[in-house]
């Protein structure tokens, strides 16, 4: 026998279409508000089958984006008090729904928040903890931080965040606002409301400093 004769035959064949991290790059590109599995397979040039041989679903690709853009860059560990822990935290939380149009409803449906998010959340309740605080507060305090920072991104459209709006809607209002009010709402929300959201967790923040001395 020679030794063509004696090497095993190659097996012929198509290669793979595609992998999940080209379905995953795609669905990236697309963002999250254009995210289905019909925009995904026509812009990788795939068939529905050769998707749902990577993701069982659009949801399981969705987790996989979230996973994907919500790293552990995103929330770092400021190393300060717990005031500056939390404004941190919140801070972290609203620029990564900035970065990402269409995440927070993304998250909201998930059955789970990403393990980033949850280890940042760990670390806000670990140094309320140690500053005193019980756990009740130390969870409202993390939370209230958390849905506050996300709230502009959940109620955001195409005319802007819900506080933007808002703050057109008081300004061309009927209802004869008192003026240190429209002036708040002329000059105190940014667009978007990144310097509003975190006087809301300094608010928070205060509230939190007179309990903890009583």
């Amino acid at each position: 026998m020679t030794e063509t004769e004696s090497r095993p035959a190659r097996r012929t064949g198509r290669p793979p279409l595609t992998d999940r991290a080209t379905l995953l790059a795609a669905a990236r590109d697309l963002g999250f508000f254009d995210l289905t599995v019909g925009a995904v397979t026509a812009r990788v040039g795939v068939k529905y089958s050769t998707f749902y041989r990577h993701f069982p679903s659009l949801e399981a690709l969705v987790a996989a984006l979230v996973d994907d853009v919500v790293t552990e860059d995103a929330f770092p560990d400021s190393g300060g008090d717990w005031r500056a822990q939390l404004l941190e935290f919140a801070a972290s939380t609203f620029d990564v729904m900035a970065a990402n149009p269409g995440l927070t409803p993304a998250l909201a449906r998930l059955p789970d928040a990403p393990e980033t998010m949850m280890a940042a959340f760990r670390r806000v309740t670990d140094r309320l903890l140690e500053a005193g605080f019980t756990g009740e507060d130390s969870v409202l305090a993390a939370s209230t931080a958390m849905h506050v920072s996300v709230q502009p991104w959940l109620t955001a459209n195409a005319r802007g965040t819900g506080d933007v709006r808002r703050a057109e809607q008081v300004l061309q209002s009927p209802q004869g606002f008192a003026p240190e009010v429209l002036a708040v709402f002329r000059d105190g929300i940014d667009d978007p409301p990144r310097n509003w959201t975190l006087r809301r967790v300094e608010l928070l923040i205060a509230g939190l400093e007179t309990r903890l001395t009583s």
